[in-house]
């Protein structure tokens, strides 16, 4: 994972004209945030950084034998990385309850149930890419980051 981290930085830093319109607008597009996602990670295939990915993967959950979809699988350097990715608008520019905190909520709707999701996968590198938009302020974030449950 820190191999891409620098790539999805670069690329999504030059689109921050694109987060404040979404934030005024109080939008939650995750699918911009995964069309974009995925011309990077096309990008970075023809250029060699890694193998190779691919969207909406189904990993078996050893431990019920069924199924899980993830929305990417990429390999680099010989190892696997399953990502989740979601796009969180804190603005609240429309009078939406969507806060920071609303997206940690333990109702089966929100991250914990990604990081439960990646968790009963088994693999070794997994990972949930949170674009967070405007950005909290850092005592915001580390208070909501620090009170989550155990158990993932």
């Amino acid at each position: 994972m820190e191999l891409l981290l620098p790539h999805i930085w670069d690329w999504f830093r030059q689109k921050q004209d694109y987060f404040e319109v979404f934030a005024a607008a109080d939008s939650r597009l995750e699918g911009w945030f995964k069309a974009e996602l995925l011309m990077l990670l096309t990008q970075l295939t023809k250029q060699g950084v890694i193998e190779g990915f691919e969207r909406e993967a189904n990993i078996p959950t050893p431990a019920s034998g069924k199924r899980a979809q993830v929305d990417f699988r990429i390999f680099a350097h010989g190892q696997e990385h399953l990502c989740e990715m979601k796009a969180l608008c804190i603005s609240r520019a429309a009078g939406t309850p969507r806060s920071l905190q609303f997206y940690f909520r333990d109702d089966g709707l929100g991250l914990l149930k990604d990081f439960r999701k990646l968790n009963a996968l088994g693999h070794p590198s997994k990972w949930v890419l949170a674009f967070v938009y405007p950005a909290p302020q850092p005592i915001e974030w580390n208070h909501v980051v620090e009170a989550l449950p155990n158990d993932l």
